[in-house]
């Protein structure tokens, strides 16, 4: 009997690990599918859509051409900066082309909290990850 209900709970577990994996899975994917949205709403415009910097519409309008998001990984030795693609966004790592931390070129969007409440910041945060998520996935190999 014991060993019965040690393979039962044994089976429940393992439902239970991959109900939560494929959850998982599920939102890693929409986070990423969110990310491409806003980043094709933010930061296309420069970086263009396949993110190397070359066919972004206003891309040719600076003297220094923007930074190749593709090639972020292959420049960290392989590892995806995430943290440092977060602070960037945030507005914590000052780049001249995106303006000043209290007027960031994308306004209200990112580096300030979206609301006044108390998760106001953390759905500002979301989005910037979102974005890092979706741009882990453009990376050269």
């Amino acid at each position: 009997m014991r060993s019965g209900l040690r393979g039962t709970i044994i089976g429940l577990c393992s439902i239970a690990a991959l109900s939560v994996a494929a959850t998982s899975a599920i939102a890693a994917d929409e986070a990423v599918t969110v990310g491409k949205t806003n980043y094709m709403k933010y930061c296309a415009t420069c970086h263009g859509p396949s993110g190397t910097g070359t066919d972004g519409v206003a891309s040719r309008l600076f003297t220094k051409p923007p930074t190749n998001l593709t090639l972020l990984a292959k420049n960290h030795g392989g590892k995806f900066p995430m943290m440092e693609v977060i602070g960037i966004v945030r507005g914590d790592q000052p780049i001249a082309a995106h303006g000043t931390r209290e007027m960031p070129i994308w306004g209200q969007t990112f580096g300030k909290p979206l609301s006044d409440g108390m998760y106001g910041k953390d759905a500002a945060d979301a989005q910037i990850m979102n974005i890092g998520q979706y741009l882990e996935t453009i990376q050269v190999k």
